[in-house]
């Protein structure tokens, strides 16, 4: 049942409740019914075991027929006993006439039934109407045939109307939670369409009129505060990139020009190779910040080609890559395949990811390209030491890294795969790092 939507939570909950209401009514229905069709049927025997008495005579202390009691409304299904012989039998079927019979001598008025078809009835004659000298008994049967058929209709009516009450409460139940969740559903497919960059769109469903249009009042407030903070975080980046940008190309151009020096010695030159390295990195870093903060503020995502993008940015690691004696390759799809991004942003997003297997491979760096559903994968694989189990989502952390550097590369590989709608994952293998980068793709 948890995999149940809230709304078929609340049908079936409805439902439920309805047919346990349901069959309660209809079981004391039932009941009462029954209870109340036997009453009529002892009723109907009284009336006619009162008549029958009525049109016996006594004479010399014997029970006797009146000339009028040949009537053959009154005569079916009756007998009459005179000191246990019967004087009147109704014609009918042994067993009938044999528990006739058997109430011949009752004490007193008594009720049986024969099987499930007949109900009989025996009331005692005393002379002159008293109660002190018993001269006889009359017997009477009533068929139980029309009250069992009442009661079949009643029973099968009954379980009609309740399969109509209860799928029409279904329904309207269902339709009234629909109505009432419909604010919900507004909201949720409106979240759907928007990009998770997109902090300016707002719910608007108006003043608060109940818990739900509240619950939207709540979420517009607070996606207010988060689009403030993202834009004080945009703008944050953007302004210390350029701010960066200035001094670094300083630290740069000062290192180019003392490695034009012929006298420089041989350690200051390695070191001053190393700065230099350092500050590619260092703008690279730069110019991610940048791209993340422009993708940001975009509302409509690029396009580019996939096997192009990864082209440019193992374009510019080569370099790297030349000095550490590894060989990148690409391995394009089997057809083209275009990604919902920039062809800057993708080469950005890879970068990092390139320069850490560059760092930590041993010989060899390939990008694999593949398309799954609707997103295009990118695959970094390099032949170094692997990632283990327990530190695969630690790598993505800031700071976090493995051979001194500010461990920056990654987080922002992170933050601007996601800014168009991707994801980086780090996957755990022995044999070699893994590393996948996940972009919505154009069909």
């Amino acid at each position: 049942m948890s995999r149940l939507s809230l709304k078929d939570r609340v049908t079936l909950a409805s439902a439920l409740v309805l047919m346990g209401g349901l069959a309660v009514l209809t079981l004391g229905f039932n009941l009462l019914l029954t209870h109340r069709l036997a009453a009529d049927a002892s009723a109907v025997l009284k009336e006619r075991a009162d008549a029958q008495l009525a049109a016996l005579d006594v004479k010399s202390g014997r029970v006797v027929l009146r000339d009028a009691i040949h009537d053959e409304a009154l005569d079916r299904q009756a007998w009459v006993y005179s000191r246990g012989r019967a004087i009147l039998r109704a014609p009918g079927e042994p067993a009938l006439q044999r528990a006739a019979d058997a109430l011949a001598n009752a004490p007193r008025d008594t009720e049986g039934t024969v099987g499930e078809r007949f109900r009989l009835r025996a009331e005692p004659a005393y002379v002159g109407g008293g109660r002190h000298e018993r001269v006889g008994t009359a017997v009477v049967a009533e068929s139980l045939t029309p009250y069992e058929h009442t009661e079949r209709i009643a029973r099968y009516g009954t379980l009609l109307l309740d399969a109509f009450v209860l799928a029409a409460g279904v329904l309207l139940a269902r339709r009234a939670v629909g109505k009432a969740l419909q604010p919900v559903s507004d909201m949720t497919a409106r979240a759907a369409e928007w990009s998770e960059h997109d902090v300016e769109r707002r719910f608007g469903l108006g003043p608060p009129r109940d818990e739900l249009t509240a619950l939207s009042v709540t979420l517009d407030r607070l996606l207010a505060r988060i689009g403030s903070s993202l834009r004080h975080e945009q703008r944050f980046s953007a302004e210390m990139a350029h701010e960066l940008r200035t001094p670094l190309s300083g630290v740069r151009g000062e290192a180019e020009l003392a490695l034009n020096v012929r006298d420089t010695p041989a350690e200051v030159r390695e070191s001053l190779e190393q700065i230099l390295r350092a500050t590619e990195r260092m703008e690279a870093v730069i110019e991610t910040l940048l791209v993340a903060a422009r993708n940001d503020a975009r509302v409509a995502p690029g396009s580019a080609d996939a096997a192009g993008a990864a082209r440019i940015a193992v374009d510019s690691v080569q370099p790297v890559a030349h000095t550490a004696g590894v060989e990148l390759a690409v391995r394009p799809p089997d057809r083209p395949v275009s990604v919902g991004a920039d062809e800057d942003v993708v080469a950005q997003a890879l970068h990092p990811l390139l320069d850490n297997a560059v760092r930590h491979a041993r010989g060899a760096v390939t990008v694999a390209i593949s398309q799954e559903r609707a997103e295009v994968v990118f695959c970094v694989q390099d032949d170094g030491e692997g990632i283990e189990e327990a530190g695969a989502e630690s790598l993505f952390e800031p700071g976090s890294s493995g051979t001194g550097g500010a461990g920056l590369g990654l987080a922002l590989a992170r933050r601007l795969a996601r800014s168009c709608g991707g994801e980086v994952s780090a996957i755990a293998s022995a044999e070699g790092g893994r590393f996948l980068l996940r972009l919505p793709g154009l069909t």
